[in-house]
């Protein structure tokens, strides 16, 4: 019988598994492709016993291009949650310095305008509401007003620099919500979807293998320990140790 996933690639065997399968990783992606790297390493010491117990030659060596696949996958994410969380922090920045800008042009804008009440209802419509969809507008109205207005204005010497960076923040915020709000969807992002699906793919070879190790050597304390996680098996030997401190 002809074995039809061996003419695929990674990428269409990644894809083609079931979404109720996919799990998300439970160890850091580097970490996991470290552990690995070292049951590779284990498994070819250990492949004359591993192979008389039924374990194929050919899942030991699929081991490394699929540890090969979740790196890569896991550097394209990273790169893409990296920006965005530039870009996060970038929003930070510009929507702190909108909301220091809002308050100093009320407080300008309130003095110019105060020996024109029926301006200052008007201007009321600007000074209303709260949120940062509001604050974006703000920055956008404010200069509109400003033209529409220009006399009382300059009558206190009002800094025009204000209105002309209060609309530069404006497109600049605009621009940013789209981005931000890809960090918060970040779950949907293919980058991510395709680094859980590597990280599935690679476990699962790595708990097969783990599976035939543990069969293979249960009578062996030493070599036991080859076919677990190191990681895991630290991080639980850690919360048994807190976990009786604190008792």
């Amino acid at each position: 019988m002809t074995n039809i996933t061996a003419t695929k690639t990674i990428d269409e065997l990644v894809l083609e598994i079931p979404e109720d399968k996919i799990v998300l990783p439970t160890i850091p992606a580097a970490i996991c492709i470290g552990e690995a790297g070292k049951l590779h390493q284990y498994a070819m010491e250990d492949k004359e016993e591993l192979l008389a117990k039924g374990l194929s030659e050919d899942l030991i060596n699929d081991l490394t291009p699929r540890a090969k696949f979740l790196q890569d996958k896991q550097s394209e994410w990273t790169a893409v949650y990296q920006k965005a969380l530039t870009n996060t922090k970038e929003w930070s920045v510009k929507i702190n310095e909108a909301s220091q800008l809002q308050r100093e042009l009320k407080h300008d804008f309130q003095f110019a305008f105060r020996n024109h009440p029926e301006i200052l209802k008007t201007l009321k419509n600007i000074l209303g509401g709260n949120g940062n969809m509001d604050l974006i507008q703000d920055m956008s109205d404010y200069p509109a007003f400003a033209k529409q207005y220009p006399d009382p204005l300059k009558a206190i010497n009002f800094n025009t620099a204000k209105i002309d960076r209060a609309s530069q923040l404006s497109q600049e915020l605009l621009d940013l919500l789209n981005k931000v709000d890809g960090v918060k969807n970040s779950k949907n992002r293919p980058e991510k979807q395709l680094r859980d699906r590597a990280y599935t793919y690679l476990k699962q070879l790595v708990d097969e293998i783990r599976t035939y190790g543990k069969y293979t050597y249960w009578n062996n304390e030493e070599k036991l320990k080859r076919y677990s996680s190191e990681y895991q098996r630290k991080f639980y030997e850690k919360y048994a140790q807190e976990k009786a401190t604190k008792k």
